[in-house]
């Protein structure tokens, strides 16, 4: 067993160095998948984050709470 830490990733452990190579080439040959359906955008108001900031009720400073615009969820589902 091994660990390989590709950049920008997290480490993965693998048994055999074949188990890396079918890995890899899986990763290599398949087409990247959507990192959102086409009748997804992300929210404006908060930016797809889910939470904007807002005023702390004791009046000391921002506190996040949940983007009343797409309901904390960050995207916004439109009609087409």
């Amino acid at each position: 067993m091994f660990a390989v830490c590709e950049p920008d990733s997290i480490p993965v452990v693998y048994d055999s160095w074949g188990e890396w190579r079918e890995d890899r080439r899986r990763i290599l040959t398949e087409p990247p998948l959507p990192t959102a359906p086409a009748t997804v955008a992300f929210c404006a108001l908060c930016w797809g984050q889910g939470r904007i900031w807002s005023a702390a009720r004791n009046g000391e400073g921002l506190i996040p709470v949940a983007c009343g615009h797409c309901q904390g969820k960050g995207v916004m589902h439109s009609a087409c």
